[in-house]
């Protein structure tokens, strides 16, 4: 297996694809810059796809996409990225600095070093969920010790944050579900235990997600009620207030009148 990792590709380096895999105008095209669509191609000798894969960007607090293009054949495995990705640097250092990680990666074909990285990304996806997770634990409590106002800005930060977690996720279920019938007739019934694997962790992926927003809407609902309680109990000290301020605020404005004859006034 050959594995070609491009990071931010150059024209050279379209030129090199074009030249030497033969690949149709219209997909060159596509890797010289980042595409916001998920979608898997099947050409005459591979396959095409883009995926997108939730970051959590921490000066924006919330997920952006990272995309990875794979262009596979039967002898290699292409990938094309347009900003730094942690998981293929790494895989990709790990082959070329060591014979048994290379062996590993490389000598059971493409469709393996396929899942081994998309399977990574998932993994990487389900930690940050986790972390997800935490965060909702901590609202839960900081709801609960009279925090009511501050937890608004944070239900309103994990909000955003999974739904733009979701918006790059659900593409990926279809593009996954795509591969699982597409892999195994180009890479045969070998892989589709790894293809069908990668599909059922998504899948989960994707319950987990489903279920922290639930959760955080859950919460936010809670929240309303607690404001409203406490809303409601300083309204009702407030109308008590009122109700012991008016009449006294009554009987100074009427002793408090410019006229000639007063109720009361002069008399014992």
């Amino acid at each position: 297996c050959h594995w070609i990792d491009i990071l931010e590709p150059s024209e050279k380096e379209i030129s090199f694809l074009k030249e030497n895999f033969h690949l149709h105008p219209v997909i060159l095209e596509e890797l010289k810059k980042p595409s916001n669509r998920s979608h898997v191609e099947h050409l005459e000798e591979g396959l095409y796809f883009v995926y997108h894969a939730p970051r959590f960007e921490a000066k924006i607090e919330t997920s952006v996409p990272l995309e990875v293009d794979f262009l596979l054949t039967k002898e290699s495995l292409i990938t094309v990225s347009y900003q730094k990705n942690n998981i293929l640097e790494k895989i990709f250092s790990l082959c070329e600095t060591n014979l048994a990680a290379r062996n590993f990666y490389l000598s059971q074909g493409p469709g393996f070093l396929l899942y081994q990285i998309l399977e990574k990304h998932i993994n990487l996806s389900l930690r940050q969920l986790g972390h997800i997770q935490e965060k909702i634990r901590k609202v839960e409590e900081k709801m609960f010790s009279g925090k009511e106002k501050e937890v608004v800005k944070d239900i309103s930060k994990l909000k955003r944050d999974i739904l733009n977690f979701q918006l790059i996720s659900k593409p990926q279920l279809t593009l996954l579900t795509s591969l699982f019938r597409e892999g195994e007739k180009f890479f045969g019934k070998k892989y589709k235990i790894y293809f069908f694997d990668l599909k059922e962790e998504y899948e989960h992926l994707w319950n987990v997600l489903s279920n922290c927003r639930e959760v955080v809407e859950a919460l936010e609902t809670t929240n309303d009620n607690l404001i409203e309680i406490r809303l409601n109990e300083i309204m009702k000290l407030f109308s008590i207030l009122a109700f012991i301020t008016f009449p006294l605020t009554l009987f100074s404005s009427i002793f408090g009148m410019n006229v000639a004859h007063l109720p009361i006034v002069g008399h014992k």
